[in-house]
């Protein structure tokens, strides 16, 4: 293992001081485990999984920070919070990682969907993570001051992130329409708002708002 050899001329590449730095996930949900021959010769370090506790306080830094920033109003700090706490509401990712090796606690659409939407052969897509709670988060935060009107829009802004993240990875109506009622439950109970009122400019007559 001290020589390489260059594929063209198949000179030799000596290496000298040379550190690898990896880094893996836990086998499962596609991942396969990796040799103990191979991991002998590392030092291998783990990081727990985050608590509710620890990703609420991370991102709600991130969220007043813009807010702070960007001179909203402290009525929407409040909504900054609730964005976060709506958001983990729907996914643990602890939960999902010892369901998908065999085939939570109240925190909301990323916690949930976790939990409710698992792989399957025909939904192998259906793999939730941090990136995904981020991506909700993140993509509220690029609305700007001049937008927001009052604290509906941003509600209305969490919602629309919240199916561009995980409704529009779904594949079937009944993960739809449960995702579509959580959320509906996420903004009654985090945002204290009704979710027909907030839609109110969407809706066609009588009929409540739907998607389908």
């Amino acid at each position: 293992h001290i020589l390489r050899y260059d594929l063209k001329d198949t000179s030799k590449i000596t290496l000298v001081d040379v550190q690898l730095i990896a880094a893996m996930g836990p086998p499962g949900g596609g991942r396969n485990a990796v040799t103990p021959r191979f991991l002998r010769h590392f030092n291998i370090c783990t990081i727990n999984t985050f608590s509710d506790e620890t990703m609420v306080r991370i991102f709600s830094a991130v969220v007043a920070f813009y807010l702070r920033n960007n001179e909203f109003s402290p009525e929407f700090f409040t909504v900054g919070s609730q964005i976060v706490n709506g958001t983990m509401e729907g996914i643990d990712i602890e939960m999902l990682y010892n369901q998908m090796q065999k085939a939570t606690k109240d925190s909301q659409v990323y916690k949930k969907a976790m939990e409710n939407l698992l792989p399957t052969p025909a939904k192998s897509h259906y793999t939730f993570n941090l990136r995904d709670f981020s991506r909700v988060v993140q993509g509220c935060l690029l609305i700007k001051k001049e937008a927001v009107e009052n604290k509906r829009v941003m509600v209305r802004l969490f919602v629309h992130e919240v199916l561009r993240v995980f409704y529009d990875r779904l594949v079937d109506d009944k993960d739809r329409s449960w995702l579509f009622n959580l959320i509906k439950d996420v903004v009654k109970e985090h945002f204290k708002e009704n979710f027909e009122s907030v839609f109110e400019h969407l809706k066609q007559g009588n009929e409540p708002v739907s998607l389908f």
